[in-house]
């Protein structure tokens, strides 16, 4: 390294050369997405990154990030000191001896540049990503937790980056040996890297904390910087696309409104201002229900799901409940839910008068074989009520009336469906943290995603909190949007999720199987969803 050092003229040259000049050098080959396209351009930022290969990854870094933010520091082994270039970009530490008496002021150094607006990389590991024996993965040392007592102190943007690649085999093999040659063949491995691909992925900055806590906190950045590794980052492939028909022309206003006035009296469940919710059935009100089929399919067709029809229907439209939310002053469906009364249902026996029989091999131990539940599924609200707090409201208000008129239903059962406008990875994250053992059900068609080895880890040490898996989910998905509202909803309600299967009958949308106990769920919810005369429901 000496020789290379002088021979090939790096002494000398000022930060930016030394770092062309290595990555000439070595002939190294950087991919991925634009890694400054996240980094902000002024004020404090900290930058996380894995440490995969042990010197390389920093000097690609450096050559990168100093493009948008020239202030950049590295918090790095004081062992670099030798390169004399790099120096005015280095805090230096002692990774290997934690209560090292200079590394309380590296730390005060690195507090001075966020206090000072700067911009921060820090390796959390401290040193090389090893494999613990020959069956395990490769990843980083335990992260230090100063990460995440320096996101928590200054609650400045965190940004995660990925860095793919991994050293020769051998050395791994040496290090379950005896640890110490991970550290004595890093020169002799840096020198065997000429013409490595190095793929770098840089993940959106994170703007809010969901814990305070330094441990916890430096646990997540490493999860979320290790979630940035492109095999974790699927796409949804095309199977299930099918072409588009013009939709059906809608029913007219009048003609809907005329059909709801011959419904019974007693099932208009509950009015608020100009919306109405009612139930009903397909024979009842056959134009409704065409209508409700119609806007399935059109608000469907936007969460890249709908069956490709002029309406979204089947057989099960003519044998189950329709729960419908009608806005009276424009005379349209705003929104619907579908509802399968089992003890209906299956007064035969036959299991496939339900639904979700073509999703999931029901076991006799399931709760829909054993008792009165409703099937719930098939919900939409057009686009307007969408965004508003009194469309959701309502439906489930209109459950609750539901189950007060019709007192022998007590559990709630059905899917939520995962939109593929949700990544592959944000689907497994919900089945990981919220799917119990799946016992008494299977699903037909399974979701298969690759294991992630530093998620079981989490998991492992972790409560499964839906808080952070909004937050992880907001952190994965390009537009920033979180956890789907109805799996939140649900989850309020003291929900138990068990499965996830792919839906054939749906565009092969993957649908969250739950349960609710209703009368388990918390009062105030009670209160909120069956009125204040919700303890005579629950005394029946």
């Amino acid at each position: 390294m000496q020789r290379i050092y002088h021979q090939q003229g790096f002494s000398g040259l000022n930060s930016q050369a030394f770092c062309q000049k290595y990555i000439d050098y070595f002939r190294l080959s950087i991919s991925g997405a634009n890694v400054t396209m996240y980094i902000p351009v002024s004020g404090p930022v900290l930058i996380v990154a894995n440490h995969p290969l042990g010197g390389m990854e920093g000097v690609v870094l450096l050559n990168m990030l100093r493009k948008v933010r020239p202030d950049i520091k590295i918090l790095a082994n004081r062992a670099l000191g030798l390169l004399e270039p790099l120096a005015p970009h280095f805090i230096y530490t002692n990774p290997l001896k934690t209560n090292d008496k200079g590394n309380q002021a590296s730390v005060r150094a690195c507090h001075t540049q966020l206090e000072n607006g700067g911009a921060l990389l820090i390796f959390p590991a401290g040193r090389v990503s090893y494999s613990v024996n020959a069956r395990s993965p490769v990843t980083d040392h335990p992260w230090n937790k100063l990460v995440g007592s320096l996101g928590s102190r200054f609650n400045c943007p965190v940004v995660p980056v990925y860095i793919s690649g991994q050293n020769r085999r051998w050395f791994y093999r040496l290090g379950h040996i005896w640890k110490s040659m991970r550290m004595l063949m890093l020169i002799r491995e840096m020198l065997a890297s000429k013409d490595r691909r190095i793929h770098l992925a840089v993940g959106q900055p994170v703007n809010r904390q969901v814990t305070r806590e330094p441990a916890h906190l430096t646990r997540l950045f490493r999860l979320l910087t290790y979630l940035q590794n492109p095999g974790c980052q699927t796409r949804w492939g095309d199977n299930n696309v099918v072409p588009m028909m013009p939709l059906a022309k809608p029913v007219s206003g009048r003609i809907l409104a005329d059909e709801l006035m011959e419904v019974p009296g007693n099932q208009k469940l509950l009015s608020y201002k100009n919306l109405a919710v009612y139930y009903l059935n397909y024979d009842q009100a056959p134009l409704i229900v065409e209508e409700i089929r119609r806007l399935r399919e059109l608000q469907f067709r936007e969460y890249k799901e709908g069956s490709g029809k002029d309406k979204d229907g089947d057989q099960f439209d003519h044998s189950y409940t329709h729960l419908v939310l009608f806005d009276t002053d424009t005379l349209e469906v705003a929104g619907a839910y579908r509802m399968g009364r089992t003890d209906q249902l299956l007064e035969g026996g036959d299991i496939t008068q339900l639904y979700l029989s073509r999703m999931f091999d029901f076991g006799p131990g399931f709760v829909n074989r054993h008792q009165p539940c409703l099937e719930m599924g098939r919900s939409f609200l057009i686009g307007k009520h969408q965004r508003s707090f009194h469309g959701l409201l309502l439906l489930f208000k209109g459950i609750g009336a539901f189950l007060q008129q019709f007192k022998h239903y007590r559990t709630l059962y059905g899917t939520v469906s995962l939109s593929k406008i949700y990544t592959p990875l944000s689907v497994y994250l919900i089945q990981r943290f919220v799917v119990c053992e799946k016992d008494n059900v299977r699903a037909l068609k399974s979701f298969d995603y690759p294991v992630i080895p530093e998620l079981e880890a989490y998991l492992k040490d972790y409560a499964r909190d839906i808080d952070v898996l909004d937050w992880l989910i907001k952190h994965i998905e390009p537009d920033g949007k979180g956890l789907p509202v109805l799996v939140r909803q649900y989850h309020q309600l003291g929900a138990r999720f068990h499965g996830l299967g792919m839906d054939p009958n749906f565009a092969g949308t993957p649908g969250l199987l739950l349960s609710v106990d209703v009368a388990k769920a918390p009062e105030k919810l009670l209160r909120l969803y069956l009125g204040n005369s919700y303890q005579a429901w629950l005394n029946y």
